[in-house]
């Protein structure tokens, strides 16, 4: 049983915390649109450009397929081309993808549903009991290995 299922909280976990980890992901996919902008003028050998106080007019601008909108005039000049700009954003949000799976599954092992409270991992067994020890009793460890050899 888990030490923490035995615990009572003050505050349950409700629909908060699951509306909060949503609306910073909405966040963080909208924000790599200009993030994505930044990278295709960084390719194109112009440095990173973000476009500061005007990111909302940024932001309708490439939604709206016009990239370089909300930045200055002489950045809108230098625009990289569509199809770089909306490439560079894709990687960005695939990589804003792919972290948040990481950290979802780094969740789901350590607090959530998959976490083994309690367990002791291999190698913090083998620092307590000793290889050897370990080696002598494999037959009452894990019977279910024929002759209680190594795989």
């Amino acid at each position: 049983m888990r030490v923490q299922s035995r615990r009572t909280d003050a505050f349950p976990t409700t629909w908060e915390i699951p509306v909060g980890i949503g609306l910073v992901w909405l966040l963080a996919a909208f924000l790599a649109l200009p993030a994505g902008q930044g990278v295709a003028f960084f390719l194109q050998g112009d440095g990173f450009v973000w476009p500061g106080p005007r990111l909302g007019e940024s932001l309708l601008g490439l939604l709206s397929g016009k990239p370089g909108r909300g930045l200055g005039a002489g950045l809108r000049s230098a625009t990289p081309p569509v199809a770089v700009v909306y490439a560079a954003a894709v990687l960005v949000e695939l990589a804003l993808a792919a972290s948040a799976l990481v950290g979802f599954t780094f969740w789901w092992r350590t607090v959530g549903p998959y976490a083994q409270f309690g367990m002791a991992a291999k190698h913090e067994v083998v620092d307590v009991l000793g290889r050897g020890h370990l080696m002598r009793r494999r037959r009452t460890i894990r019977p279910d290995l024929s002759g209680g050899g190594r795989r």
